[in-house]
Parts: structure tokens; sequence; C-alpha cells
């Protein structure tokens, strides 16, 4: 950093030289000039003229003068009653008569007496407030040899040198000296940084996207040049001037500014243009000490966040399913979305829970897009399919040379890659104990810290996580922490099995087929309702998994018989049969909680496929008669495979 510029104003000689040496001692530099014939105001004048000088140091009245003369900022040395003191000692020697001449400063600066008292010399003191009052006094004293002047200021002394009286000059002591330019080097300090300050904040202002007006006081303080063009107004024609002089001579203006009290995000319509406008009060502690109003055209805001969520969208963070991607009809799936659509207003945590295929990805990227951080990256991580260091560095970065092949520069973790929007953790359940530990305090902190790294980066992340495990059964076990699990699980959506929705089956099928095939395929080899009804006798132990599997595997092979649709039914008993060897001729059965009708006519419906309506079998399974089989199947109007009624 360059030296500080000082300049001083010198009284007399000895002032010069202690100038001096101090300077050498600080390694700073001094620009001297002595009063002289040439005025003060004169020397400060070129100074501020040329810009090489930053601060000035005068004496007393000198620089209380220059204050009112220059923009520069002056430091004042004082006259202490010491320097009074020993400059009255010095006049003892030339004269008998000795008087004071101070300027008549209210309060009284110096006590008189005291200082007499300890010089054991008597003076007189007059005190004068002009020039006039100077010369005034001096004239009555012209000629007296006996008579010796001590002036603290050097003009006193200069006037009574003219008048033929001895006169000595009050002295400034070095440590005051030495203090002056100690303090003038710290104001020079503080003045650049807060120059650099400046220059940058107009650096930006200036360089801003955004138009910007900022009122202080009813005037107008910043006026850049977004806001000159909006306006048609120039800065210089309105920095300074009444908000309210300015808005009532400008429309646009007057629009911008609108009432000046605080909003956020209104449009402002200029013509055509419709403007995104801002107002934020500027505080100063407590008190609201102006507004700052900011806008921006609505267009290119829209630009940017298309902008944006194409660079996300090449980098894969995007989520691209919506609700309206979610099919279905069923009363099950239907309670589902709206319970979804809730939790999407909201930024607590959600734990989705659902069997493996029953679109659980699904529900988070809808809850994603219909929650305010839609325009925020969606990152998505499978748990289980990285081992535990690797899946630690994925989640939460590396610092260079954590580890032996670690990239060049580190690299961002997907926590990280997710702030301001939603992670979603897939197959949470599979975390070791220690990764889980880190994932707590990444909730409960709001912060990561990278592996191998000393700093911690604070993240604005939604965390919304899936598992088809039960957890509390491994809480109890202990293969998952008891907090973490309540950490996820504030919000739970239960994702229902598709053999619990089997009325949306033949829809589902129909959109996989119809997405591989092309529209109308299904009309093109009669698939109609008849036959798709054929696909709710099946359980989908797969979910929706295994009804797209099939759908892919009929587009592959193609219908060999458009009448008897002898493909389809071959892979249809294909997937029973799988059902069958793979189960050892039963399974289990998954009932929701309910009345007790509601979950009887659920155990006979999912038993009686499984068993494919063989009514004597399944009365034997569930340890009841046929005639009890029989009557509660017709009260319940469940109709048996094969049966082609209601019993």
């Amino acid at each position: 950093m360059d030296k500080a510029r000082i300049g001083v104003i010198s009284s007399y000689q000895e002032f010069t030289e202690i100038a001096r040496q101090v300077a050498r001692d600080l390694n700073t530099d001094v620009s001297i000039r002595e009063e002289g014939p040439e005025s003060t105001a004169e020397i400060v004048s070129k100074w501020e003229n040329e810009g090489g000088i930053e601060i000035i140091i005068a004496r007393g009245d000198t620089a209380s003068s220059l204050k009112k003369k220059t923009n520069l900022p002056v430091v004042m040395i004082e006259v202490t009653s010491f320097d009074i003191a020993e400059a009255v000692c010095r006049a003892k020697q030339a004269g008998e008569r000795i008087v004071l001449l101070d300027t008549d400063q209210q309060p009284p600066r110096h006590d008189y007496t005291l200082i007499s008292e300890i010089v054991g010399a008597g003076f007189e003191v007059c005190l004068y407030r002009s020039e006039k009052d100077l010369r005034g006094m001096l004239k009555k004293m012209a000629g007296d040899e006996n008579t010796v002047i001590v002036g603290t200021e050097a003009t006193a002394v200069s006037a009574a040198l003219e008048f033929g009286l001895k006169a000595v000059l009050v002295h400034c002591s070095p440590e005051f000296i030495l203090d002056a330019i100690k303090k003038a080097l710290y104001i020079c300090r503080v003045r650049r940084k807060d120059l650099r300050l400046c220059r940058s904040f107009q650096t930006i202002v200036n360089n801003a996207y955004d138009g910007i007006l900022a009122v202080e006081k009813d005037g107008v303080t910043i006026f850049n040049p977004v806001a000159e063009k909006t306006t048609g107004l120039k800065a210089g024609d309105v920095l300074g001037r009444s908000i309210a002089e300015i808005c009532r001579a400008n429309a646009t203006c007057r629009a911008l500014y609108g009432d000046g009290k605080p909003a956020s995000g209104i449009l402002v319509y200029l013509g055509d243009l419709p403007l995104v406008v801002n107002r934020v009060p500027v505080m100063l502690g407590k008190n609201n000490c102006g507004i700052m109003v900011t806008f921006q055209a609505a267009d290119k805001i829209r630009r940017m966040e298309a902008k944006i969520r194409q660079e996300l969208h090449n980098h894969g963070l995007v989520a691209k399913f919506r609700f309206s991607d979610i099919i279905g009809q069923s009363a099950m799936i239907n309670e589902t979305i709206r319970e979804a659509r809730k939790y999407a207003r909201s930024e607590a945590a959600v734990l989705i829970t659902g069997e493996s295929g029953t679109g659980k990805e699904l529900f988070a990227q809808s809850m994603h897009n219909e929650s305010t951080r839609r325009d925020g990256p969606f990152v998505a991580v499978n748990c289980a399919a990285l081992p535990e260091n690797l899946l630690e560095s994925e989640l939460f970065g590396y610092e260079e040379g954590a580890f032996t092949g670690a990239r060049k520069g580190g690299k961002h973790g997907l926590f990280t890659l997710a702030h301001g929007g939603t992670i979603f953790l897939d197959e949470v359940s599979e975390l070791s104990l220690g990764l889980q530990a880190r994932l707590l305090r990444v909730l409960q902190e709001k912060e990561v810290m990278p592996v191998g790294g000393q700093r911690v980066i604070p993240v604005d992340v939604r965390v919304i996580s899936a598992t088809n495990q039960n957890l509390s059964r491994a809480v109890t076990g202990g293969s998952f922490r008891k907090d973490l699990y309540f950490r996820l699980n504030v919000l739970n959506l239960q994702v229902p099995p598709l053999r619990d929705r089997l009325e949306d089956v033949p829809g589902l099928f129909k959109h996989f087929f119809e997405r591989l095939t092309g529209p109308g395929s299904m009309e093109a080899l009669k698939i109609d309702g008849n036959l798709t009804e054929e696909l709710k006798k099946h359980l989908w132990p797969g979910n929706i998994r295994e009804l797209e599997g099939l759908a892919e595997r009929y587009s592959a092979l193609g219908e060999d018989d458009i009448k008897t649709h002898f493909t389809f039914y071959s892979l249809l008993s294909k997937l029973a049969g799988a059902v069958q060897e793979d189960s050892g001729g039963s399974s289990s059965l998954t009932i929701r909680l309910g009345s007790i009708p509601e979950m009887e006519k659920q155990i006979l419906t999912q038993a009686s496929r499984l068993i494919r309506g063989n009514r004597g079998e399944m009365a034997k399974i569930l340890g009841i008669s046929r005639t009890t089989l029989w009557k509660k199947l017709k009260d319940l109007e469940i109709e048996l495979p094969g049966s082609g009624q209601a019993i």
C-alpha cells in the first residue's frame, strides 16, 4: 500500500524539525509548509487541487480556520497548559512585564492562575476574538521595552513584532506532534478503507442489472445507469433532490416509488413493459432511515430462470415428474396424492414408505415441483448403490488430497449441489450407522463438512427420503438411529402397493404399452376392457415395475392372434406361475387397517386370487367351513376368479 501523504502547517522551525524526524521514524511522507508570506489558505488550496495530500496537521486557530475552508480532514494540535508554562519561563528572561495573548474561547481552555503559580511568575492575560481585537491590544502596548508578549498563535507573535514588542511563541510538546501524526496515519487508513468500499459499492451499483433508486430523508441518494435509462433522467439532475418533486415531474419515477412503503415482487407496467419492483427499507439499528427501490424487466427474469433451469437440466439436477404424471383414479391413490400435495407446501422432512416399485421417487419429484423450491435443484441418490466410503464423499464432497485418487481441487457433495432445492435419499435404511450420524448433523446444523475439510459449508436443503423397509423395526433392532428416524419422519407418506388399487391396473398398462407402441395401438390389437380386466386377477408383487415389465415384453413379442390374444394370456400365466414358484405355493397378505368388514373383504379378495378360485382349498386354509365362506363371499359381493359371477 502507498504511504499516507500528510500535509503539515508549521508555526516555527523547531516544529518543522520535530515533524520531519517523527515522519522518518514512522516511515511516512510529510509535506511541511511554514506559516509565512503565503497564506495558509493558499497552501491548502494547492494541496487540495493537486490531490497530493490526504490529510492536514495544524495548530490551534490555524486548524480551526482550515476546517471551514477545505474538504480535507484536519488534525488539530492543541496548545497545553504545560506548553504555556514553558513559554512564560522563556519570557521571564526577556522582560519584566509578561502579557499572554490567547484566543477567547468558551469555556476557557486553560487555568491561567494555576499556570502562574506553577511557574512562580505573574502575567497578564489578554483574550482576543479577531485580528482587529488583537491589533487594538498591541497598539496600546507598542514600544514598551519592558513588555514581553507570549502568543499561543503565530499570528499574535508576528503582529507583536510589527508593533516593536518582544515576543515568545508557545511551542508544542514533541509528544503531541507525534500523537498528531499517528492520528493522521490512522485517519488515512480508515479513509482509504472507506473509499475502497465506496468505490466497490459504486461499481456494483453502476454495473447492476437491476435499476436502483435510493431515498434517504426524502432526498435521492442513489440513481444508477439502469434507472437513468428507464426513467430518461440523468443522475446529476436527480441526486440530492426531493423524491416528491421528482415523482411529480416524472411518471416513471412515480410508478416505481409508489407510496414509498416496503413491497416485494410487485408488477409495475410501463406501457407494455412489466417491471418487477422491490422496495426495501434501509435500517440503521432500529431506525428506518430510507428506502431502496430495485426493479428489473420481468421478461429478463424469466429468461434468467429459464437459463438456470436449462443448466440444472443439463446437469441432471431437475425433477421431471409432477402429480399430473401419476396415473390412477382409485380412491387410495387419489388420497395419497392429496396428502402429498399438502406435504409439498411444507419445508419439513418427508419419509416415503412403500414396497419396491410403487413409485416413491415419482412422489418425491412431484412434491419438489409443487413446492416453493421448484426452481431449485432436485438431487436424487440411491443410498444402497454405493459403498460407504464412496457414498460419504458423494453426499458431503471432499477436499483436494482428502484420499488417494481425490480429484484436484476437490468436489462438491450432493448436499451442496442441492442447496436451495431438494435432496432425495432413496433406500435410506441402507445407510451405515456412521453415515447416519453425519446425516443427522447435517439435518440439525444445516451445514456440511467435506471429507478432509476444515471448514463447514452452510446448506439450505429440504430432505425427502424413501424406504421399502420397516424403519421403526430397524430402530428397535439397532440398525437405524432413533434420533435420525424422528428427524426424517416428520411427515410420513405411505405409497400403496398395486394390489391395493387394482382398479388402476388397466389404465397403467395402457399408458406403458402405448408409450412403447404409439397411441391407438391397444385398439389396433383389439385389447378391450374385458381383456385388461384379467390383469386385475394378478396381485403384482413387483408392483408398477412388474406391470411395466409385462407391457414391455408384450410390446416386444407382439400379438400372434388378435382374436384369442394367445400371447397376452401366455405372459399373464407365466407371471402367475412365477409368483407361485417364488412363494412356494403360498403367499403373505397385506391388509390395511380399517373396519372389520373392510379387512375381511381384503383378506378374502387377496386369498381368492392366490388360490385361483378353489373354494374348498380356500376354506381349508382360512379355517372356516365352505358354507361360512360362501356366506361371507356373498355378503361382501366378492367374485371368485373364473366363476364369472358374484357369490
